[in-house]
């Protein structure tokens, strides 16, 4: 299966292949092909949950289609999901059969999506919802059993994200997906580049500016001594302070506390 749905025009060609006809919601048992999956997710974007008033478009806010397409190859009916957040992957994740949680701490927003799901006939028996913030659910569920794709698109303040990928991500199997959102916000962006993409045990399968995706390489917890880090080097010092430094290094210990910036 490619992991790389990048055009629409590709997609659309993909989807022919399932008919001319409509796929019902409830019909992904039958029709587990990446075609029937793209057709669903049109039907969502054209017919979206109202689940968040805040959002630009006043219904849901949402990653990019590509991101969409690249989960509708990753993932087939009875795969283990679990993301963070909730919205329109929800729908999907739920819609492509998946055996899926979204931890999410808005009620209000797991009754809307599972009013969406009961209005048009999406199955929800596998459709699961942890009502509390992801700092807390993850650690509790982490006994909970091996996964094979991850969304996280919660909480993007500093250290939540990194919280997310070591609880949630630490769950997948060996070569299981995990899914970041949000990518330009700096705990996410400075995490990716400063430790993910030096880890040789997680290959960047795809993404853009907005999203990025990886496979795990290894698996079973992300705990680990400094020693089995040899990659991560930390983030660089800016040029004026490695000067400053180099300047420091020549004046002696009694000027040093008196000259250098603490």
């Amino acid at each position: 299966m490619p992991w790389r749905w990048c055009s629409r025009r590709w997609s659309a060609r993909l989807a022919e292949k399932a008919g001319a006809g409509g796929v019902p919601f409830g019909g992904m048992d039958t029709m587990p092909d990446i075609a029937a999956r793209l057709k669903v997710l049109e039907r969502v974007i054209a017919d979206p949950p109202h689940v968040h008033p805040d959002a630009p478009n006043g219904s849901a806010w949402r990653t990019s289609r590509r991101c969409y397409e690249f989960l509708a190859g990753a993932v087939t009916p009875g795969a283990r999901t679990l993301e963070t957040g909730a919205g329109l992957s929800t729908i999907l994740f739920t819609a492509w059969g998946c055996m899926h949680t979204a931890v999410v701490p808005i009620p209000e927003e797991a009754a809307v999506l599972r009013e969406y799901c009961e209005t048009r006939g999406i199955n929800t028996d596998h459709l699961s919802f942890d009502l509390r913030g992801s700092e807390q659910a993850l650690p509790e569920r982490y006994g909970d059993g091996p996964l094979d794709l991850v969304m996280l698109d919660g909480a993007h303040a500093f250290p939540l994200p990194i919280i997310d990928w070591f609880y949630g991500a630490g769950r997948l199997r060996s070569g299981g997906i995990a899914v970041f959102d949000d990518a330009p916000l700096p705990a996410v962006r400075s995490f990716l580049d400063g430790y993910l993409e030096l880890d040789p045990r997680w290959e960047h399968v795809d993404g853009t500016r907005k999203w990025r995706a990886y496979r795990r390489l290894s698996e079973g917890s992300l705990a680990e001594h400094e020693s089995e880090q040899a990659f991560f080097r930390g983030p660089k010092p800016s040029v004026s302070r490695r000067a400053v430094g180099r300047v420091g290094s020549m004046l002696p210990k009694s000027l040093r506390r008196v000259v250098l910036p603490q």
